[in-house]
């Protein structure tokens, strides 16, 4: 009988979420309230509250990030000149990792830069990190903490030129001191799939609360709906990519979200 009032909850409280009026923008603040509907955890008194505002929106910031890291929701881009001698040049602070890399050397059109590593340059050219000339591959190195992107060869005088990088962004965390900032770092964009985080918030409060078929019921509905995401941002009206020219969460050749 319990299972039962248990699967009674999980669609009851899905449909209460997906018939709440919605709103022009989900902040912070709509992603917790949602939650605590599904949570039954809805006291106004904090002291008689399951969870903390600052709990739930640790949730959330959690969700985010992983999101964002199974489908690169958000994207941006910088653009650096290269100094003749130097060979890596630091990212910025919310770099995740790169989407792509475009080089300029003067007097020609930008390039595209292909991507490489430690191990490859170490099979491939012994003795690399002396190599000097035209930049033809890019790697990334976070040996340091700090992640910086190296440039083979490294630059000479007459090789310096701008290079714009594409990279996936990280989040920004939800704090209870700003329950009005908008999810997703504030892309308006994202907002068909801001409500979906409430689920990912219910799950891990019904984990925490040693409920694991309520846990696994709202796990299901959080999974599907990064499915959604990843077909929603794959796939637009005038551009409907065939299989195998998507890479990871976004298409091959399109700047993503954010993209400056």
């Amino acid at each position: 009988r319990s299972r039962v009032l248990k699967r009674l909850l999980l669609v009851t409280s899905f449909l209460v979420g997906i018939s709440i009026p919605s709103q022009a923008t989900l902040a912070a603040s709509d992603v917790v309230s949602r939650a605590r509907t599904f949570l039954k955890d809805s006291q106004t008194q904090p002291q008689r509250q399951q969870f903390t505002d600052a709990q739930l929106l640790q949730f959330a910031s959690d969700g985010q990030r992983e999101a964002n890291a199974v489908n690169w929701l958000l994207q941006s881009s910088f653009t650096f000149s290269l100094v003749g001698g130097t060979t890596e040049y630091a990212m910025p602070a919310d770099f995740m990792f790169p989407n792509r890399v475009w080089y300029q050397q003067p007097g020609q059109p930008y390039t595209k830069l292909p991507a490489t590593s430690f191990n490859d340059l170490d099979a491939r050219s012994p003795g690399w990190v002396t190599v000097n000339g035209t930049p033809l591959s890019y790697y990334i190195d976070m040996s340091t903490g700090t992640v910086y992107m190296g440039l083979y060869p490294a630059p000479v005088t007459s090789s310096t030129g701008p290079i714009t990088v594409y990279y996936v962004q990280n989040t920004t965390d939800l704090s209870a001191s700003n329950e009005t900032a908008v999810p997703f770092n504030g892309w308006l964009a994202l907002q068909p799939y801001t409500s979906a985080l409430a689920y990912y918030v219910a799950y891990r409060g019904y984990l925490t609360m040693e409920e694991p078929e309520l846990a696994n019921g709202y796990l299901t509905y959080w999974v599907n709906l990064l499915g959604i995401m990843r077909q929603g941002l794959n796939r637009q009206p005038d551009f409907n990519p065939p299989a195998g020219a998507l890479r990871g969460g976004n298409p091959v050749g399109m700047g993503g979200l954010g993209s400056q």
